[in-house]
């Protein structure tokens, strides 16, 4: 319908030709010759335009001419003409067809990126509900990216700014960044003043799906706790695991269920 709607207003054949193997008869319905000869007559000096006009009509507005009860204006070259029933006559006649012409049913779809990102936000943004003794009056939002597709897959948070400033932190951490590079995982760091939790938020709103936090146990046995965004669960185990852990989650190789399985809650 679309495309039709386009060549009558464009005014120009927007069918499709199919060259076929072997000409086929069909049936067609068209103008008889002294019909066309009337219509010349009548129009007179646009007469020849009007014929040829009809004659190139597509079949289906060719039988709604031929079923006409009554006038019908009609606009060629712009130029307004009533036809009558009297004025037309058809008929049918079997024709040899070697082209098979036909307006094509044509899906257009708009894929600028405005689009597939709006699209993808209404997919995971949500936001939490509060808890009914919780007078904060922050939002808390989250955009659930899977983690195949997050752009960064872990936020790596120290617990407060002397875990930041410890050497054997930043010595490990950047260690651990490596290891992730290596394994074509990216990651972000906020070593912020903000506590923790606003912290864990600020990451969920960025659609993170981990967050790895390093505490004073961290110093002692190289624990660290891994954080999952949308069930905020967490488990605690080595650093030195954590980055083929991670690897595995963002691939789907394992479910969170798995790791929670293989670790201990934190």
């Amino acid at each position: 319908f679309d495309l039709i709607q386009h060549a009558k207003a464009a005014k120009c054949d927007l069918q499709y030709k199919q060259v076929l193997d072997k000409p086929i008869e069909k049936e067609v319905l068209s103008l008889k010759k002294a019909s066309g000869v009337n219509v010349m007559k009548y129009f007179k000096k646009d007469g020849k335009m009007v014929k040829e006009w009809i004659e190139q009509l597509p079949q289906c507005e060719l039988e709604e001419l031929a079923a006409l009860k009554g006038p019908k204006t009609v606009e060629v070259d712009g130029k307004p003409f009533e036809l009558t029933p009297d004025l037309l006559d058809f008929e049918r006649k079997k024709e040899k067809i070697s082209v098979n012409a036909f307006t094509p049913g044509v899906i257009e779809p708009s894929f600028g990126i405005d689009r597939i990102f709006t699209v993808i936000l209404e997919h995971v943004y949500y936001v939490r509900p509060k808890e009914a003794d919780n007078e904060d009056k922050q939002i808390r939002a989250v955009l659930g990216l899977p983690a195949c597709t997050a752009p960064y897959k872990v936020a790596i948070l120290p617990l407060d700014q002397r875990i930041a400033r410890h050497e054997k932190y930043m010595t490990d951490i950047t260690a651990f960044r490596a290891q992730l590079s290596s394994l074509g995982l990216s990651s972000t760091t906020d070593e912020s003043g903000a506590a923790i939790g606003r912290r864990y938020s600020r990451n969920d709103e960025l659609g993170v799906p981990f967050a790895l936090t390093c505490d004073f146990t961290t110093l002692e046995d190289g624990t660290v706790t891994l954080r999952e965004r949308d069930m905020m669960e967490q488990i605690r185990l080595p650093l030195k695991d954590t980055a083929e852990l991670l690897r595995d989650l963002c691939a789907l190789e394992i479910t969170w269920k798995d790791a929670a399985a293989k670790y201990p809650k934190a």
